[in-house]
């Protein structure tokens, strides 16, 4: 197929990308070549992402589009026509990162769950915190800030909806919690360090963890909620997974 041919199958967006990475080599040939990188190609490698993968879903992949992604990414799943451009392939060699061909299909089913960011009832201000971990998980959705009944709602529906995982920011964990724990699609656990969190929420198959900032360090809070996205997903324990059997009291009539 023609170049001329190719370009008539994208959309605008699609060509604008292309000229962008084509202004883009031209300003590199004009550098000085000692300030210029090896123009190698990367070959796109064609096994499965696993652990650390990301979907990009657009026609052309840029070296804009790899430079977002977090340092813990390490395979990138594209669609199998998508145009990559050869800045991209180039960075993808040199930072380690795999592209893998891909059919639409196996893109959507690769999609990473989403991620909710939520605080509610904080100590004073957790912006920074919540930001940090927004870098971290690129993509995550942040919920405005609200009080607890309402953002534990709003977690709930994504949780019921896009089957989110997600965390919750919070001076009260323990109301947190049990309000959580209320909703049939939310499984929430707290804790008061990284490593006791992570294994609450193996034990219980937890979809929403629940941090109070004062324990944690600033750095701790935005690793734990990157290896709680990253984790598969555990059976759920058979107490849980058991219909509720009430509150074991009797029922008495007057």
């Amino acid at each position: 197929m023609s170049t001329t041919s190719t370009l008539l199958t994208l959309d605008a967006a699609a060509v604008k990308a292309l000229v962008a990475e084509v202004v883009r080599r031209i300003q590199a040939e004009q550098m000085p070549a000692a300030t210029q990188h090896p123009a190698a190609s990367a070959p796109v490698q064609p096994h499965a992402a696993g652990s650390g993968a990301t979907t990009i879903s657009d026609r052309v992949v840029t070296l804009a589009h790899l430079e977002r992604l977090s340092p813990s990414i390490r395979n990138v799943v594209v669609d199998a026509k998508a145009v990559i451009t050869p800045s991209a392939r180039d960075h993808a060699k040199d930072v380690g990162l795999t592209l893998v061909r891909a059919t639409s299909a196996a893109i959507s089913a690769a999609a990473p769950r989403p991620f909710v960011i939520a605080h509610a009832a904080c100590r004073g201000d957790v912006s920074p915190r919540t930001a940090a971990i927004a870098r971290a998980l690129p993509g995550s959705q942040q919920l405005p800030a609200s009080g607890l009944t309402d953002v534990i709602a709003a977690l709930a529906g994504h949780a019921s909806k896009d089957a989110a995982r997600g965390v919750l920011l919070t001076g009260r964990p323990a109301v947190a919690v049990v309000l959580a724990n209320r909703s049939a699609s939310l499984r929430a656990v707290t804790a008061r360090d990284a490593a006791a969190l992570a294994a609450a929420a193996v034990d219980a198959a937890a979809n929403l963890i629940v941090i109070d900032p004062a324990h944690f360090s600033g750095g701790s809070v935005d690793r734990a909620c990157v290896d709680f996205h990253r984790a598969a997903s555990g059976p759920l324990p058979a107490e849980l997974a058991a219909a509720p059997t009430g509150c074991g009291c009797k029922t008495h009539s007057h």
